[in-house]
């Protein structure tokens, strides 16, 4: 008997064909045509008479059913490029001395309001970054994708509904109408995201500017999701620009590539040339700083010092990825080495389970649960990394927030230095930390981070003010970042600062365990490279143990001595980084590394 749900998806699918095949007709242009054009384009910020030159006369065009990848290091200009597409940037806080932006021959920096409604969303879609930011956190994703469908579609609520249901059917989320009924903050960060790229395509544009879209995704999504974006970019004929720091993505779906550097186009082509044989210095520095096939452990090679040796013809005896490590007294660990399964663990967990209320009666008592983490049994050894990788929604944040008290165990225990950690005291406790995925969002954008940084050394006692901040200059130090800027706030820095900012606040009490959720996931090639390096130069210097957590397989691969793979809230395989990664024994992992992007594959499949 045919259920509710399957005769509402097969009705999704007509409308969304219908609809889908007459936009087609009416807007679809030849292959020759550029559906975007930017000619000479300069863009400065104007911030109290100071005068930031952002673009610097870049030049790159676009055609129908083309994918077209930008890549470059935070602040290159690739995010301005985007945004100033739509005219989405502060209009008292920029000037545009001179170039042109056009959408389907049509100027976009002459447009006025009406017509800018009109295109965007409709012509142009744009895929933001950082979904929790983008999407309104106090309406459901349905009100939300009504809001976009209904404005460029003429078609009644029944069918947007519909629409909307197949559109987020076609990200793969397994259970459309629960996520359509959601508020952003029930959905992880990869659910959010795919809700984003299912509002981008509601309306067939013709333009998408996808900024980072997988970004937050682990690799079987992200691998169908990069497979539907190319799909649908072929037979729609939409022309896409993908603004990613991922090189392998831009290898296996680009046609074109563009490198940006300090606001200017360094190079440009067909993307099997410059990646493949690249010849700016720059582009060089880029592939030079992934840890694909590096040493793991080694130290990566960072742009900065690539770029200056590039200019001057001198290798920069100054110039290191970050600032020495100051000693702040503790003694020199021995050599490290890795104790698989030897010794007294420094953390384990024995059937540990977590579930969460998933329905409730007419009083507001749980009736239901869902599972997160099912009886994981695992164990760290002191000075080890023990890496947990998994698709989104798989339990690996969940466990990592039990583990700091965010959460609470249905079942099971978790022991620290032997000992159930319920019964350690708050100052043992306070030997375990956690740094979380967004820096942007657990950082108090009020405070400065001198603050942020020593919060944690306020809890129960009361340090003068001069001992803080006197602290947090050690904490900047040990972090790389300069001891003169911790006046200024949050925003004032960029997305791997405020990682460091983050790491040095969990630093500031002295931990022996970390936990890094996600640490790399929003940060370009060169500034993981520093966090990467950042990392393992810490845990040399303090002996520390890091349970890491990353759908980023190559970054795993770097950092990790054991690998745990989570599947359904379970750990379906465990054991040495090197067999786990390049032998899999079970159906799970070898399914998680077959979809991981890499520059080799890319080129093989070309």
């Amino acid at each position: 008997m045919e259920s509710p749900a399957s005769r509402v998806s097969a009705a999704a699918v007509s409308t969304f064909d219908r609809y889908s095949k007459a936009h087609t007709r009416m807007t679809t242009a030849p292959a020759s045509h550029n559906v975007l054009r930017i000619d000479n384009l300069a863009l400065h910020f104007i911030s109290q008479g100071d005068v930031v030159e952002a673009l610097k006369g870049i030049s790159l065009d676009i055609s129908a059913g083309e994918v077209v990848g930008v890549v470059g290091e935070s602040g290159s200009g690739k995010s301005v490029t985007a945004l100033n597409i739509l005219r989405l940037l502060p209009r008292s806080k920029i000037k545009i001395p001179h170039g042109t932006v056009s959408v389907l021959d049509r100027d976009v920096l002459t447009m006025n309001e009406n017509e800018l409604r009109k295109i965007r969303g409709g012509e142009v879609s744009m895929i933001f970054q950082e979904p929790m930011t983008a999407l309104n956190p106090v309406l459901r994703v349905r009100e939300q994708m009504f809001d976009v469908i209904m404005r460029h579609q003429k078609i009644t609520p029944d069918e947007a509904a519909k629409l909307s249901l197949q559109l987020l059917s076609d990200m793969k989320i397994q259970d459309p109408e629960r996520v359509f009924m959601a508020y952003p903050h029930e959905l992880s960060g990869g659910m959010r995201q795919r809700v984003m790229i299912a509002m981008a395509f509601s309306c067939q544009p013709k333009l998408i500017l996808a900024d980072e879209p997988t970004t937050a995704l682990d690799v079987t999504v992200q691998a169908q999701i990069l497979n539907l974006l190319k799909e649908r970019a072929t037979a729609t004929r939409t022309a896409v620009m993908l603004i990613t720091h991922d090189l392998a993505v831009v290898a296996q779906l680009c046609n074109r590539v563009y490198v940006m550097y300090k606001g200017k186009i360094v190079e440009h082509g067909k993307t099997r040339d410059v990646i493949g044989k690249p010849q700016h210095a720059y582009t060089k520095a880029l592939l030079n700083a992934l840890p694909e096939g590096k040493q793991p452990k080694s130290r990566l090679e960072t742009v900065a010092a690539v770029m200056i040796e590039s200019a001057t013809g001198e290798k920069p005896a100054g110039v290191k990825t970050l600032t020495p490590l100051k000693d702040s007294g503790r003694s020199a660990p021995q050599a490290k080495f890795v104790r698989f399964g030897r010794g007294q663990p420094i953390f384990e967990a024995v059937n540990a389970t977590v579930r969460y209320p998933k329905k409730y009666d007419f009083f507001g008592r749980p009736v239901s649960y869902q599972t997160a983490v099912d009886h994981v049994n695992l164990s760290l050894f002191e000075g080890e990394t023990l890496s947990i990788v998994g698709e989104s929604g798989c339990g690996k944040t969940s466990f990592a927030n039990t583990v700091v008290g965010l959460a609470s165990l249905a079942e099971g225990q978790l022991k620290y230095k032997g000992k159930d950690l319920k019964d350690h005291d708050e100052i043992t406790r306070r030997e375990i930390q956690i740094v979380f995925q967004d820096p942007q969002s657990s950082l108090d954008p009020r405070w400065p981070i001198w603050r942020i940084m020593t919060e944690p050394l306020t809890v129960g006692k009361k340090p003068s003010k001069k001992q803080l901040r006197d602290t947090a200059e050690e904490l900047c130090e040990m972090v790389g970042l300069d001891p003169h800027a911790i006046d200024r706030l949050p925003h004032e820095f960029s997305g791997g600062q405020r990682q460091r900012i983050a790491i040095g606040r969990a630093l500031s009490v002295h931990p022996r365990l970390l936990l890094l959720d996600e640490p790399t996931s929003a940060l370009d090639v060169s500034v993981q490279a520093q966090i990467l390096n950042l990392l393992l130069d810490l845990q040399d210097k303090f002996d520390l143990s890091y349970l890491f957590i990353s759908h980023n397989v190559a970054v795993v691969r770097h950092i990790s001595d054991r690998v745990a793979v989570m599947h359904m809230g379970k750990i379906v395989e465990s054991g040495a980084a090197d067999q786990v990664l390049s032998r899999p024994a079970h159906a799970y992992t070898r399914t998680l590394m077959d979809a991981v992007p890499t520059l080799e594959r890319a080129f093989a499949a070309a």
